[in-house]
C-alpha cells in the first residue's frame, strides 16, 4: 500500500481536491468551514506530495542511464573508425589513388 501511495500520491491528492467542490454541490448542508479546512489541509498535503515527487525526480536524474554506456561505446567506435581512415589515407597516396571528392 505504501508503494502505491508513493507512486500515485499526486493523483490521490488531485482526486481528493476535486471531491471538495463535488461534496459542496451534492451535500449543501455541509458547513463551508469544514470544506475550507479540508481544502487547506489538501494544500499542505499536495506540497508534501510535490516535494516527494521532486525527490524521486532528482534521484532518477542522478542515476546513470543505460544509454550513457551506449553513447560511450559509440564514441569509442567513432574514434577507432577515425584512426582507420587516417591509416588508410597514406596507403591510398602511395598507391597513386585518391579519394574522389565532390566538386
Amino acid at each position: 500500500m505504501n508503494e502505491f501511495i508513493s507512486k500515485h500520491a499526486v493523483r490521490i491528492v488531485g482526486v481528493a481536491a476535486a471531491a471538495i467542490p463535488l461534496a459542496a454541490f451534492l451535500f449543501p448542508d455541509i458547513p463551508w468551514e469544514g470544506l475550507v479546512a479540508t481544502a487547506a489541509g489538501l494544500l499542505g498535503v499536495s506540497e508534501v506530495a510535490q516535494r516527494h515527487e521532486n525527490t524521486k525526480t532528482a534521484a532518477a536524474l542522478a542515476s546513470t542511464s543505460p544509454w550513457d554506456r551506449a553513447a560511450a561505446a559509440q564514441a569509442a567506435l567513432a574514434e577507432i573508425e577515425a584512426k582507420l581512415i587516417k591509416e588508410a589515407e597514406p596507403a591510398d597516396e602511395a598507391a597513386g589513388t585518391q579519394a574522389v571528392t565532390p566538386a
